[in-house]
């Protein structure tokens, strides 16, 4: 039988590198779609991300999974899809979604890319293109850390995806890295 994973695509700058897999599973993409791939979840806990597809009249034909408290927040909005699923917010969508998929729809393996705080300072987010954020915290790689932690404490076995040349961290016999190597 064939092993059920899905990729988990954050916003940090190697979320492209998604782009050159050729990934078998589910995919969930966080936050507003920038990207053009086929998905099947999309990932949203921030309030912000919310007000734009209202403002901005998006429509997805995808469940969005967020928290219970985000989507009753957003009510007056009719954002058609909206699922909340999310018990435990995690302080970012990727990282929320890895938690949530630990537990939920039976994956064997979850694959998580674009989540360059894991192996480095880099917070940037593509997001930051659509919604403007203020400046973030000098140590928030460090907190997001500390949370993706609760993630890596499920047991479930996770792969992260990074680029070729930097250099991965030990997270645990359960967590993985893989590389993708240099396109020349």
């Amino acid at each position: 039988m064939a092993e059920k994973q899905i990729a988990i695509i954050g916003n940090g700058p190697s979320r492209d590198i998604y782009q050159r897999k050729n990934f078998d599973g589910e995919v969930c993409i966080c936050n507003i779609p920038q990207i053009k791939i086929d998905y099947d979840y999309i990932s949203i806990v921030d309030r912000k991300a919310m007000d734009y597809i209202n403002n901005n009249n998006l429509k997805f034909n995808k469940p969005i999974l967020t928290t219970p408290q985000l989507q009753k927040e957003v009510l007056k909005y009719n954002i058609k899809g909206l699922e909340g699923c999310y018990i435990n917010k995690l302080m970012n969508s990727a990282a929320t979604a890895a938690f949530y998929f630990s537990f939920h729809k039976n994956y064997d393996r979850i694959w998580l890319f674009g989540c360059n705080a894991l192996w480095s300072e880099e917070t940037a987010s593509s997001q930051d293109e659509l919604i403007p954020r203020p400046r973030r915290a000098a140590n928030l790689h460090k907190q997001w850390r500390d949370n993706w932690q609760k993630v890596w404490a499920t047991g479930k076995q996770f792969v992260i995806v990074y680029p070729y040349g930097e250099t991965p961290v030990d997270y645990g016999k359960n967590v993985v890295w893989y590389t993708a190597k240099r396109q020349d």
